[in-house]
């Protein structure tokens, strides 16, 4: 597969989490069963306190599926594959140990570790109850819940009202699953909150790669995911699981790297030595299981075997990755002491983000300045920046208050979550900022190179016009089309002067050159092929690099929507660029075309990341809280609603060192794995119940 392809098969590997709990037993009301046989009814009952594991997508602990398991794994796949969403199916014989069905479900739904977008939906059968648990932060309309609501208790009042033995229970699961899928494809009139498609959701962890690890922390066990368990999954799972591990761990290290940074520039370089070892080697890790990843998206059909080969050993990788960087969040928490200066570091926070506002009213000229001169095409990956940033700063300062606020209530743990949050917000606005400098200075920079790229480029269109013959002659009918190739390159690039895109016709003219000099090579003395290819691999590697650094901000600061698609081919054209830059002395040939495949991998992210982005926003609407910290991964909601949070709560990806779920999340993150954590901090769920 060409590396602007989508990877094969693609669903929404990270897709947030539901879970549908069905009870077939909690106590049945007297009036409801024929006196002969209410108690034979109830002792055949069987009450099970708020699940703390699950066995998958479907638990069915009262067997009452039969059959039918397959076509509700039919029903929740279709959830997966268009919506974001993930449903889960538990089967029960009765609730006990909770109050009631709403009590029951946010229990269960807390002790397995449920995310901020995973919901619970309990159903006890015979004793007519149901409960629907789901985090705050989920995003779920009123109107979401009310389908999901409506179509789970229909069908089972109607399972519950058949003769014994005959109630159709699988079709409260089916019903649900479908009302999901209507919503999210507008069938519902609304719906914008179950994203599908190019939209990705933070991935509340259920069912995949955080889902089991946080099952086995709330147990007790390592986190770290054993090849036994990897092997008993199917091959479509194992590969959902893979992606989700990729864009956890990515997202971890993004945030470990933002929160080293403001250590070291806090504490010195010496002082944090060890943390950037385990972070180098972290980074080592994940782009391996990059390299891997983009094996198995590639053209060429891997063995069954292989497959499942490469997608558990992403996981692996990925695991041990989060499992060092979390070995290092307590040391890292005890260096920058957040809790003791909280009040400080929200005081220092907030002075920048003043300086951050002016900054954001100049990006916004320098922008209009720059649309004046170039098509949007050249400036599509930093248009929608300062309004990222401004409403980034704004969540900062509102951060801050919530800060202050905690420490006044003498809550130091939220106050550090609050702070962290609002530092790592901060750290985004600025490398949004600084992605509108850095556009305007590349395009101005792009005029003189495409005069001399031009000028390049036309003597080798000269040479092709006295060699062509001689190649021609050896067989060799590549002269010609790298010659047209050339020619249409100098037309885009000239017009590019006039107003077009600079950086895309240099891209393109330093292409043909390649390939027009690849063409004459043949007739060219190696000194002087090797001296064109060194000249012009200078040129491609300061843009591909350039590219590199752009399309990484883009992704760090957009974490939510971004996929691992485009976070593959990223990872892809980084490894090829480290490449070029081994074989530039000794082969520059070689290396000028490692470099030029980087180029491709390199576009091919960031258009796969725009598209995502895009997506993500139109299936969320324009409201209040979308863009900000939520685009750019950094949540507080959940952790602040519960009791403290911020060392090991919550439950969201991109963690890093320090506190806060996969070793940060919720909060911002701080240094640590890119993994669930469980509960720890505090959850965030909101519940509604009854009868049918």
């Amino acid at each position: 597969m060409s590396p602007v392809s989508r990877a094969r098969g693609a669903r929404a590997p990270f897709a947030v989490g539901a879970v549908l709990v069905l009870g077939t037993g909690l106590a049945v009301a007297p009036a409801l069963v024929p006196d002969a046989v209410a108690p034979a009814v109830l002792a055949a009952a069987h009450a099970e306190a708020p699940l703390t594991d699950l066995d998958g997508e479907i638990t069915d602990r009262a067997n009452v599926l039969g059959d039918r398991k397959a076509e509700v794994q039919t029903a929740l796949d279709r959830v997966a594959d268009q919506t974001t969403l993930q449903l889960f199916v538990v089967l029960v014989d009765t609730f006990d140990g909770a109050s009631d069905g709403t009590d029951w479900a946010n229990q269960t739904a807390t002790s397995t570790g449920m995310g901020r977008n995973d919901v619970l939906l309990a159903i006890a059968t015979q004793g007519r109850q149901w409960g629907l648990s789901w985090d705050n932060n989920a995003p779920l309309s009123s109107a979401d819940l009310d389908a999901v609501e409506a179509a789970a208790t229909t069908a089972a009042r109607a399972a519950a009202n058949a003769p014994a033995g005959e109630g159709d229970w699988a079709s409260v699961a089916i019903d649900s699953a479908d009302a999901l899928v209507s919503r999210a494809s507008g069938g519902g009139g609304g719906g914008a909150a179950l994203a599908v498609g190019g939209a990705v959701v933070v991935a509340g962890g259920v069912g995949g790669w955080l889902w089991w690890r946080s099952r086995r922390r709330a147990a007790g066990q390592a986190a770290s995911t054993s090849q036994d368990e990897l092997s008993r999954l199917s091959t479509d799972e194992l590969d959902k699981r893979a992606s989700t591990a990729l864009v956890e761990i990515d997202d971890a290290l993004k945030t470990s790297e933002q929160e080293l940074g403001f250590a070291q520039a806090e504490f010195g370089l010496e002082a944090t030595t060890e943390f950037q070892q385990v972070l180098t080697k972290a980074k080592s890790d994940v782009q391996q299981a990059f390299v891997l990843r983009q094996h198995l998206d590639d053209e060429t059909p891997d063995p069954e075997a292989q497959k499942r080969a490469w997608l558990a050993q992403i996981i692996t990788l990925a695991d041990g990755a989060a499992d060092a960087l979390d070995g290092q969040t307590a040391s890292f928490d005890d260096l920058r002491k957040l809790a003791e200066r909280a009040p400080q570091v929200l005081e220092e926070t907030t002075q920048r983000a003043e300086e951050l506002t002016s900054r954001v009213g100049v990006s916004r000229q320098t922008l209009a300045t720059l649309a004046a001169t170039y098509p949007p095409t050249a400036l599509a990956s930093v248009s929608a920046n300062p309004d990222q940033a401004a409403s980034l700063v704004e969540q900062a300062r509102t951060a801050v208050t919530e800060g202050r606020t905690a420490l006044e209530k003498k809550d130091r743990n939220a106050a550090v979550a609050q702070a962290r949050g609002a530092q790592n917000a901060l750290g985004q606005a600025v490398k949004l900022l600084d992605a509108v400098d850095n556009a305007g200075q590349e395009l101005a920079a792009a005029g003189p190179k495409l005069d001399k790229g031009i000028a390049s480029i036309t003597s080798d269109i000269a040479d092709a016009g006295r060699l062509a013959p001689i190649i021609t002659a050896a067989g060799d009918a590549t002269v010609g089309p790298a010659t047209a190739e050339a020619q249409a390159a100098v037309a885009q690039a000239q017009a590019a002067k006039q107003g077009g895109d600079p950086l895309a016709a240099l891209a393109r003219l330093t292409a043909a050159e390649a390939a027009l000099d690849q063409a004459l090579a043949p007739a060219r003395e190696k000194s002087e092929a090797d001296a064109r290819a060194a000249a012009l691999l200078r040129d491609t590697l300061g843009r591909v690099e350039s590219q590199v650094r752009a399309t990484d901000d883009f992704i760090s600061t957009r974490r939510q929507a971004v996929g691992p698609d485009a976070r593959t081919r990223l990872a892809e054209a980084i490894r090829l660029v480290g490449e070029a830059r081994q074989l530039a002395s000794s082969d520059p040939s070689t290396a000028l075309r490692k470099a030029q495949e980087a180029e491709r991998y390199a576009s091919s992210a960031a258009q796969m990341a725009q598209q995502d982005v895009s997506g993500w926003g139109q299936q969320q609407g324009a409201g209040p809280n979308i863009g900000g910290m939520v685009l750019g991964g950094i949540l507080l909601d959940s952790i602040l609603r519960g009791s403290g949070g911020g060392m090991g709560g919550g439950q969201r990806r991109g963690g890093g060192f320090g506190g806060g779920g996969i070793g940060g999340g919720f909060g911002g993150g701080g240094f640590g794995g890119g993994r669930s954590g469980g509960y720890g901090g505090g959850g965030g769920r909101s519940g509604r119940g009854g009868r049918f």
